[in-house]
Order: C-alpha cells, then sequence, then structure tokens
C-alpha cells in the first residue's frame, strides 16, 4: 500500500511537471512555435536583402561610368526607359 502510494504521488507529480512545463512556463510550446515562424520570416528577410544588394552598383562603379553602367543602373534599378522602346518588369514573389 505505501509503495503504491509513493508510485501515485511520483507519477502525478511528473505529469504535473510536465504540463507547467510545456503548457503553463513562459518558455512554453506555443511562444516556441511563434518564435520559430518569426526566425524563419526573418532568414527570408534576410535572403531577399543579400539578393537586392547583390543586384546593386556602388557609387563608386556609377560615377567612372566605362561600360555603360549607368544606363543599366537606370534600367535596370529604376525602371526607366528610352522613347521608342516599352518596359516590361517582372516581379519575383
Amino acid at each position: 500500500m505505501n509503495r503504491k502510494l509513493i508510485v501515485i504521488i511520483s507519477v502525478v507529480t511528473i505529469v504535473v511537471f510536465f504540463v507547467y512545463l510545456f503548457f503553463l512556463s513562459e518558455n512554453n510550446v506555443y511562444k516556441h512555435r511563434e518564435l520559430n515562424k518569426k526566425i524563419k520570416q526573418l532568414d527570408e528577410n534576410i535572403v531577399k536583402t543579400k539578393n537586392q544588394t547583390n543586384n546593386t552598383f556602388t557609387f563608386e562603379e556609377l560615377e567612372y561610368d566605362t561600360a555603360g553602367k549607368l544606363e543599366k543602373y537606370a534600367r535596370e534599378q529604376l525602371n526607366l526607359q528610352r522613347a521608342n522602346e516599352d518596359v516590361y518588369v517582372v516581379v519575383y514573389e
């Protein structure tokens, strides 16, 4: 009888501890899920920003325009066009 009571109390204590740990504590499962989603979103933003910065020119490159870099920058980044042409913009999402 005495041993049975100790086992029941131990199991109940362990169950209560895990319920508190996973659902009621400050670092519960729901909070971890939200934080993981936020981390994933921020990682995607980092990749997008790196891709955008790789596609832009520096001011020094544009200042010494030897191979039409200024025109290339104006066409690609600012979507400018000549008077006798049409420009189509493709946006990747």
